[in-house]
């Protein structure tokens, strides 16, 4: 992998998990429809960083 791959992996991951960070703190004070929607946010952008990291593998 070439130094800006490398950059871009990083920078994917890092964007990736700010939002499943961000997601997960407002969970608490959400209601149930909230909740919902902030769980199919988070399972869609473990998704794409299990594929991203994936993808980097190849």
């Amino acid at each position: 992998m070439d130094e800006e791959a490398l950059c871009k992996l990083v920078h994917d991951v890092n964007s990736k998990c700010a939002s499943l960070t961000s997601a997960a703190a407002l969970l608490k004070g959400a209601s149930e429809a909230e909740r919902a929607e902030f769980l199919k946010l988070m399972r869609d952008q473990a998704r794409s960083l299990f594929e991203t990291l994936e993808n980097a593998r190849r």
